[in-house]
């Protein structure tokens, strides 16, 4: 089973070629947008280990003004991608098929090499300076590897296709189950789907543990601070710091919440340009932390229950039971004061981020309290995310273009993909014919 990680990388653009910068990446776009629509493809094709790329231009336009008046930022080049196995690996393919596109990009930015000495191996060596820390990282499919994805919907299509073309009356569910075993028993180029795919297994154990760990670590070091008061040691760990926030920030918190009337229509525009050309669609989100210790060690308190869970625990397809996300990541940077959001999921932005205020609103109030201008909050965890206009309002105020987006697989929903899997698997199983009749509903 191959892993699948984040890659982002940061990087300064100079000055006198952002205007060149943006022609070329529309062009990439644009090429991008042509090949999925005409069937074609590009050189992003051939890197077999990227799932996922972006390449997004940051500057203090990106910001909301009264968020980020006293921090100015430069103009800087967002690159990020879901890739398969090692990054040493995935950099030196990126270096070498996507040559050109790399060298058009990059010779925009600060300290890129010189024509005659770029080669795979420098250009790698520049991408790798740049890169940035990921807080946490979610995959719906995860020990899928790209090849495994394309191959698992080859599979599915055929049986699909020999299904369409036979008589299946009087046959029951088994018998026809058997009937697609033996046809593609007879076919040499799915002869790898005899071999069962792994699959990611739930361990609610582990995080538990491992919080549970960091816990006592923190009433130990706390009752050796305050040994004088050990009674009151675990009120300290666990109910101070939530009043703390709640009396000191959240009574005090003078961030007024944004309407979507106040979210500027050039923004706007421009964002739906690119939203629901195809069934996936992506979300590139740019925050400023709230000022303090307190806003920090809470913001990475939950970017640890988040890492531990999506590693563990939410391995079937669904982040606390939204089904529709394929990738999605958390990055702080610029010394913890901003924090970055990027998504690939399925369906459009209203419905994605309805399914997380229904699903998972306690989690995106905790995680995002913490940032300026979110909706207000009670105890980290009530309101915010639960006060859908303003956090819809808040959500594309806060949203960010994205100059380049390329998915390899825009037709497929993460439900596809784990369904795939499981046609694969059940394929070779002795199936009951209830479990037969599901085998074959995964088909239609």
């Amino acid at each position: 089973m191959i892993k699948q990680h984040p890659l982002i990388l940061l990087t300064p653009i100079k000055s006198d070629h952002l205007e060149k910068l943006k022609i070329i990446l529309k062009k990439i776009n644009d090429e991008l947008k042509d090949a999925v629509q005409h069937g074609t493809e590009t050189a992003f094709n051939k890197v077999t280990t990227l799932h996922y790329g972006r390449w997004v231009i940051l500057s203090e336009d990106s910001f909301r003004p009264e968020d980020n008046a006293s921090l100015p930022v430069p103009y800087r080049l967002i690159f990020s991608t879901n890739f398969d196995g090692d990054q040493d690996f995935h950099l030196t393919e990126l270096s070498t098929v996507l040559a050109k596109n790399i060298d058009e990009v990059y010779e925009c930015c600060d300290g890129y090499p010189e024509p005659n000495d770029r080669t795979p191996e420098s250009r790698k060596n520049y991408l790798k300076q740049w890169g940035l820390k990921t807080s946490a990282f979610f995959n719906g499919a995860p020990g899928r590897s790209l090849p495994q994805i394309k191959q698992e919907k080859k599979l599915r299509d055929y049986i699909w296709q020999f299904l369409s073309k036979n008589n299946w009356k009087g046959m029951s569910a088994v018998e026809i189950h058997k009937a697609i075993r033996k046809e593609i028993d007879s076919k040499s180029e799915f002869e790898w789907s005899k071999q069962k795919a792994e699959l990611p297994k739930v361990y609610w154990l582990i995080p538990l543990a491992i919080l549970g760990v960091v816990l006592l670590i923190t009433l130990f070091i706390t009752g050796i601070i305050y040994k004088n008061y050990l009674l009151l040691v675990p009120f300290i760990i666990l109910v101070a710091p939530v009043l703390y926030i709640r009396v000191f920030h959240e009574l005090r918190d003078k961030y007024k919440p944004t309407k979507l009337s106040e979210v500027p229509d050039k923004l706007v525009e421009r964002l739906v340009e690119d939203e629901d050309l195809f069934p996936q669609n992506q979300f590139t989100q740019v925050a400023v932390m709230k000022p303090g210790l307190v806003r920090l060690l809470n913001f990475k308190m939950w970017m640890l229950r988040t890492r531990l869970l999506a590693t563990y625990v939410f391995v079937k397809g669904k982040l606390l039971n939204i089904p529709t996300i394929h990738f999605a990541r958390w990055v702080l940077f610029d010394n913890n004061k901003h924090v970055l959001f990027f998504s690939n999921f399925d369906g459009n932005w209203q419905q994605y981020l309805g399914d997380f205020i229904d699903q998972s609103g306690w989690g995106l109030t905790g995680i995002f309290s913490n940032t300026k201008n979110f909706p207000p909050t009670r105890f980290m965890i009530t309101g915010g995310a639960y006060d859908e206009a303003h956090f819809l309002a808040w959500s594309r105020s806060t949203q960010v273009p994205t100059q380049v987006w390329y998915s390899p697989y825009k037709d497929l929903s993460i439900k596809n993909i784990n369904n795939n899997t499981k046609i694969r698997n059940e394929l070779r199983d002795n199936l009951n014919e209830e479990e037969a009749q599901l085998f074959l509903k995964r088909i239609a």
